[in-house]
């Protein structure tokens, strides 16, 4: 064989090489490999909601002082497409709008639960106030 032939096979060996070490899955550790693609992490605007939502399910205090302002704002963002305001709307027309328990949850001027030991929300009725919010 000659010179040329047997560097170019050993540089051909080198990248076959490289590209199988850089596809080996994580370590025992859990670590990945230097040079391996790194999984991406959560938005940080995602883990907030997250962590929000599962306070909702904590007691009324929670879902009152966290969940409430988050809901209220995506209701505001939602009506405002409509050309309504929540702050325009009574329970006559936001009841009808929102629904009984997330106009009561979001409602200008709601005060803080009497029982603030109370359960928050259920899965079935989180589910359904977003179901509403999206039909917005």
């Amino acid at each position: 064989m000659t010179l040329a032939l047997e560097i170019a096979l050993i540089a051909i060996a080198a990248v076959a090489a490289a590209i199988c070490v850089a596809l080996v899955p994580a370590g025992p550790s859990g670590r990945p490999r230097r040079g391996a693609p790194r999984a991406p992490s959560s938005p940080p605007q995602l883990v907030e909601l997250e962590r929000l939502i599962g306070t909702a399910h904590v007691s009324a205090l929670q879902l009152h002082a966290y969940l409430r302002p988050l809901l209220a704002e995506i209701a505001s963002t939602r009506l405002a497409a409509r050309g309504v305001t929540l702050e325009g709307l009574s329970d006559e027309t936001g009841r009808p709008l929102l629904g009984d328990r997330l106009w009561e949850l979001v409602r200008p001027g709601r005060p803080f639960p009497e029982d603030r030991r109370a359960p928050g929300l259920s899965d079935a009725e989180l589910a359904t106030m977003l179901d509403r919010l999206e039909a917005l």
